[in-house]
């Protein structure tokens, strides 16, 4: 077996990719992330290697290979040949790192909270509440985290929705995170001031901070199980309502679906993850 760093060219990542014929399905929105990442600069060399058994066979690199493609451009990557085929079935099976763990890795307080947020808040910008959702890719995370540092107070943050989700039991307390710094474009004061609202019972007839507690208390009361989507839909459509000082009255089932692509497009926070 050989290891060793090697700059890895789109010819030379199409020849090892030609002996590609028992790897996993590839993920195209990954590869479309990995190019991206070595067009722009942010491509590092974390010790992650191109595997080659000994018959030739491409036992894992083949996202990043086809990611050099894609950019048209060469990487320095290491190159680890002459691995025993047999091996194969033994590649990835080490416990992935969440993005609460990356978060405690690097010192972030409130990890667990701020990491499912985010979490959530990824599948917002992909228009992806409502169905399968592809996993941010790890090396989003960090960056994605500091932008939003730079907007809000993230221990404050965590205070703040913890309550507020406490007190309304809008569960979990990652959805009233997301939205947070969603609707922070507004300024971080008019978030703390809608859930200050929440909290202490709304600021007018039918207002919505009044309105959404009473909501969620019925459907627990009445023991009704609604879809996933249905508390993060309702959260930003009484936000819309209350900043135009509108009332509120219900919130339907049958608007979440449709509420939550509209909102994709009003409160898009379009990170570049």
């Amino acid at each position: 077996m050989n290891i060793e760093m090697t700059t890895i060219t789109p010819p030379m990542a199409t020849l090892f990719l030609a002996n590609n014929a028992s790897n996993r399905k590839l993920n195209k929105q990954h590869v479309d992330f990995l190019a991206d990442q070595m067009l722009t600069g942010k491509w590092q060399k974390n010790g992650q290697t191109i595997v080659i058994a000994d018959d030739g066979t491409l036992m894992d690199g083949q996202h990043r290979l086809n990611a050099i493609i894609k950019a048209d451009i060469p990487a320095e990557l290491g190159l680890c040949t002459g691995v025993a085929k047999t091996a194969m079935p033994t590649i990835d099976n080490g416990k992935l790192r969440s993005t609460t763990d990356i978060l405690t890795m690097n010192g972030w307080a409130n990890a667990a909270l701020i990491g499912s947020a985010i979490n959530l808040l990824h599948k917002f910008d992909h228009n992806q509440i409502l169905g399968f959702h592809t996993k941010m890719p790890n090396a989003a995370v960090m960056p994605a985290v500091k932008l939003m540092a730079e907007k809000v107070d993230l221990g404050l943050l965590s205070k703040i929705v913890s309550k507020t989700s406490r007190n309304t039991r809008i569960k979990p307390v990652n959805l009233f995170g997301a939205f947070y710094l969603i609707a922070a474009k507004y300024g971080e004061n008019v978030v703390i001031e809608f859930c200050d609202k929440i909290n202490n019972g709304g600021d007018y007839a039918k207002s919505p901070t009044m309105v959404m507690p009473q909501i969620v208390a019925r459907i627990q009361a009445q023991q009704r199980v609604v879809h996933r989507a249905y508390d993060f839909a309702m959260v930003l459509y009484g936000f819309d309502r209350w900043m135009k000082r509108q009332t509120m009255n219900q919130y339907r089932e049958t608007s979440v679906i449709s509420d939550v692509k509209k909102y994709s497009n009003t409160f898009n926070t379009f990170i570049n993850w």
